[in-house]
């Protein structure tokens, strides 16, 4: 089922259940933090170091006219009621843009160090983008020789999931180039809890017409993941993904649709799939997944309609550390 209303548009919960839930309040806060220390010379002259990679904090609250019952569901999730994994959630501001987390989104920020690898284990090295311009993609990109990486999916340890709203299409565009069976993968999460088999990302280049190549929907979410898919010597060169969120009614048609054969990645999408499948690549906005710090807070208003309350929650991205 669709989103009734806009005031039911936070796609939120656990791998093993999510739900749509009030959307929290104007002026929520979903700023980056990272590492970083400053101060001034002996001579007068300044100082900073900070770190290219950062995690996201949410601030959410919901109107004091919400339902205690809705209220508890939020506490629920922090109680573990659903599952004891990460919090994972879409910003719906965000759907058209890039759903995906920024150190996913721009595999560069994982060279010297600076952030983490999308390979465990394998430091990247620098690869120059030729043509990032037609894209607006990042600059350089980032080169892992995957001679001694197992092959196939290597574990939730190390890919990163995107959940999926339902009545949505996740579509993928993937910036690389790759040697031997090496790529970037997409492995759906499906609704029994088994993780489905691997699907390579169609190895876009700079030089292709528009940004998306990949859908998928059905799933609950789908894990990316860099690697190989058999034995022996492979090498990949991640450049830049993107993931938006199309509702899935409004992207495919019946018969032919737009475009023409070998243009578009389905022969039935629509106008409404054309508008967000081309433009320039933007950063991750997405998150890895979440915890709680603490619990919610709870405040009884009223007792009208049997009581209303004021819920606010903190939660910080943790997912693409939490193994490391």
């Amino acid at each position: 089922m669709l989103v009734q209303s806009q005031r039911n548009a936070l796609w939120f919960g656990t791998l093993e259940y999510s739900q749509w839930l009030p959307t929290p309040l104007t002026g929520a806060e979903m700023s980056p933090e990272a590492w970083g220390s400053g101060g001034t010379l002996l001579n007068g002259g300044g100082w900073e170091l900070s770190s290219w990679g950062s995690h996201k904090v949410y601030t959410f609250e919901w109107p004091e006219s919400m339902g205690k019952e809705i209220a508890q569901v939020i506490k629920s999730y922090s109680d573990g009621t659903w599952g004891r994994g990460l919090i994972y959630f879409q910003d719906p501001l965000t759907y058209t843009t890039n759903v995906l987390p920024a150190r996913v989104a721009d595999p560069s920020m994982a060279l010297d160090d600076e952030g983490a690898s999308l390979v465990y284990g394998v430091e990247p090295t620098v690869t120059a983008t030729s043509g990032w311009q037609n894209f607006g993609l990042p600059i350089q990109g980032a080169y892992y020789d995957l001679a001694d990486t197992d092959e196939g999916f290597r574990g939730v340890e190390d890919a990163v999931y995107v959940t999926i709203p339902e009545g949505y299409t996740l579509f993928l565009g993937a910036f690389y180039d790759a040697t031997g069976s090496g790529g970037i993968f997409a492995s759906p999460q499906n609704s029994n809890g088994s993780i489905g088999t691997a699907i390579q990302l169609t190895a876009k280049t700079t030089g292709d017409p528009q940004l998306l190549s990949d859908g998928f929907d059905g799933y609950p979410g789908v894990w990316i993941w860099a690697g190989k898919s058999s034995s022996g010597a492979a090498t990949v060169s991640a450049r830049g993904l993107v993931g938006r969120l199309l509702r899935t009614d409004l992207s495919f048609s019946s018969g032919y649709g737009l475009g023409g054969y070998g243009e578009v990645p389905y022969g039935g999408v629509t106008s409404h799939f054309l508008q967000y499948a081309y433009g320039n690549w933007i950063g991750g906005m997405g998150n890895s997944g979440c915890r709680f710090s603490g619990k919610p807070t709870y405040v009884a208003n009223n007792g009208v309609g049997g009581g209303q309350v004021s819920v606010a929650a903190t939660l910080r991205e943790v997912g693409s550390w939490v193994y490391g």
